[in-house]
């Protein structure tokens, strides 16, 4: 007998909802549905049952024993649980077969949701548990992380999708906030790269971000893999904290915020590189060359990758104050960026 089957009392269970995990579904928004559905109160019991801890994530090792008990079939749930081995995380991370070279470019700890889309559809969306993804393109909004009713830190523990553990479904009190044009360009990227995107990256009211000079930054992100956009954003947003000159912004550390401003910074910084603005750093910061250094070289990186990565930290260590730098990873061509 197994330790799971001991765990259980030696009875293999199926509860009686059953049902396939939705195209473009988050994992564990997955076994968070089904255990309302099936009358759990939430997905503690189903992680007591699995030997997990309370905020332990599940991972694709869990599948096969949540698919026997929910319903859905193996692969797709594995497909949308971050991959593990004995474990451990695969090569930084890899999540909806998107390979992360960095694990903080997903967000485990801290659920964010879009409630029109709770309300419409039923589901939590996998395209939200990316870092950088703040936003919801067809509502035109900021997801939120935290209880509209009670204001605490949304949490996979909580009873329901639509639920917060104060009980108060969230359409009640919610307030939405509008996104910035930054936040819903990224937002599209991030689902035009997800199963269930085409649905929710329509957004012609974007053509405001096209028209500040912006549109060849956009193009840029045209065949960059998932990896390599985060690389992107984030190397821009770092850059920009070292730029010389510009008073430098205290760095913050709430997930939602840091995320915001991290996108904030980096677009801005993208936009003036795209209208050839001079850039000039200040020292050598050593997160942004490592992130782009890594991107420019093997892996499972697209070209598009290689080259736009290549040619940034060509672009941005050019300058008087930088011309020392030397990256430990490729050697760096003059490529030209935009």
């Amino acid at each position: 007998m197994s330790s799971l089957q001991q765990r259980l009392g030696g009875e293999v269970l199926t509860y009686p909802v059953q049902d396939e995990i939705w195209p473009g579904e988050s994992g564990q928004g997955y076994v968070l549905r089904m255990s309302a559905s099936n009358g759990l109160g939430g997905v503690i019991r189903v992680k007591q049952m699995l030997g997990c801890t309370r905020y332990q994530t599940f991972d694709s090792q869990n599948a096969p024993q949540l698919a026997d008990w929910f319903g859905a079939g193996v692969q797709k749930l594995s497909f949308a649980l971050e991959a593990a081995t004995n474990g451990r995380r695969v090569q930084g991370t890899t999540y909806l077969g998107h390979v992360l070279g960095r694990s903080y470019f997903l967000n485990r700890r801290y659920p964010r949701v879009c409630p029109d889309c709770i309300s419409e559809f039923g589901y939590c969306r996998a395209a939200w548990d990316f870092t950088l993804n703040v936003a919801c393109v067809s509502h035109r909004r900021l997801l939120i992380e935290r209880c509209p009713a009670c204001m605490s830190t949304l949490q996979w523990t909580r009873p329901g999708p639509d639920l917060c553990d104060c009980g108060l479904p969230w359409l009640l009190h919610d307030c939405p906030v509008a996104a910035s044009d930054g936040e819903l360009f990224l937002a599209q990227a991030i689902d035009l790269r997800v199963e269930d995107g085409e649905r929710f990256a329509r957004g012609d009211h974007l053509d405001q971000f096209e028209s500040d000079g912006s549109a060849t930054l956009r193009s840029r992100f045209n065949g960059l893999s998932m990896d390599g956009m985060f690389r992107l954003v984030y190397a821009l947003a770092t850059a920009s904290t070292y730029e010389s000159g510009v008073a430098p912004q205290r760095r913050l550390r709430a997930a939602m915020p840091k995320a915001q401003q991290t996108i904030a910074l980096g677009m801005a910084l993208g936009i003036r590189i795209a209208r050839l603005e001079p850039v000039l750093l200040t020292c050598r910061p050593s997160v942004l060359v490592d992130l782009l250094s890594e991107a420019s070289v093997g892996g499972v990186i697209t070209a598009t990758d290689a080259s736009l990565a290549h040619s940034l930290l060509g672009t941005l260590i050019s300058t008087k104050a930088t011309s020392g730098w030397q990256s430990k990873h490729a050697s760096l061509s003059q490529l030209v960026l935009f």
